[in-house]
């Protein structure tokens, strides 16, 4: 697919198979605009289904010794509940950054995410999500263990995220998606110098487990907050 910054008619070309089925913004390289790209129509993937979960959480018909991962099941559950609110104007979303090298991880990952209230940008390369953390105000990103993994790609933006400020690594928002990790597990979290980790099978309730994670985010950092006069992420 080939799109045309509308600022300063630069020709940006897609991989189709890399394509979400609904828009998303890039950065222009040349005038480091804001360009909302328009996916043409394709067919979408089908969601695991939440009857079948739901049902095995309220019946007790399966059963789970891992308290993190009732936990998310129990999220899990209650995803799609939550009562509308009032759409933010664009300013005003979350900015999350995806570095998701399978598509379908993509799309579950933006079907969980509520567009009200989340901006999704994606990169395809490390240097391209790199630029785009450094040049926007990019607050969330979210990576998987194999992103670029031909030039170890996730290793080469953690390694930006430890070279910041620790005032600014507390303003970004790091979200590990990996099979080799429980959802919830600070102590893993601790462990790869990320702030969330996320089973996959726990993506598609992505949306509360985060906002659940900010919640104890900010009630940690809350007297270093008050003590500096700053907001809380």
């Amino acid at each position: 697919m080939i799109a045309n910054c509308p600022n300063c008619a630069m020709s940006l070309s897609f991989d189709d198979d890399r394509l979400p089925t609904e828009p998303f913004n890039v950065l222009c390289p040349r005038c480091r605009q804001s360009v909302t790209i328009m996916p043409p129509p394709k067919e979408e993937p089908k969601l695991p289904g939440l009857a079948g979960k739901l049902n095995t959480v309220v019946s007790g018909s399966a059963t789970t010794n891992d308290p993190l991962r009732a936990l998310a099941e129990l999220l899990l559950a209650g995803f799609g509940q939550q009562q509308p609110g009032a759409e933010l104007p664009i300013r005003d979303r979350r900015r999350v950054l995806f570095c998701v090298d399978e598509a379908s991880m993509r799309e579950r990952l933006r079907a969980a995410l509520d567009p009200r209230y989340y901006e999704i940008f994606s990169s395809n390369t490390a240097p391209e999500a790199i630029e785009t953390l450094h040049e926007s105000k990019t607050e969330v990103i979210v990576l998987t263990t194999n992103f670029e993994a031909h030039n170890q790609g996730c290793g080469a933006i953690m390694q930006y995220m430890n070279s910041l400020t620790p005032q600014a690594r507390r303003r970004t928002y790091v979200v590990l998606v990996s099979s080799q990790v429980r959802t919830l597990d600070t102590y893993l979290a601790f462990a790869n110098g990320v702030n969330l980790t996320v089973h996959p099978d726990d993506v598609d309730a992505f949306q509360s487990l985060f906002e659940r994670s900010v919640r104890d985010f900010n009630e940690l950092y809350r007297p270093l907050n008050q003590v500096t006069s700053s907001a809380p992420f």
